[in-house]
């Protein structure tokens, strides 16, 4: 007897970004919402200078 199975993957960790181009936090658990991960990418840094959000791709 064969099973059927929807599966696609298996979740092997969980992490967060709550800063944009920071390092992120692991998770045991998230919430999931509307809008994606809970907290996740909340905040960002501005550059004074070009009022551009910052990034670690742009030095």
């Amino acid at each position: 007897m064969t099973t059927r199975s929807d599966a696609a993957g298996r979740v092997a960790a969980l992490f967060r970004y709550p800063v944009k181009s920071m390092l992120g936090e692991a998770c045991a658990t998230i919430e999931l919402t509307t809008l994606g991960v809970a907290g996740d990418r909340r905040y960002a840094f501005i550059d004074d200078e070009s009022g551009r959000v910052a990034t670690a791709k742009n030095p």
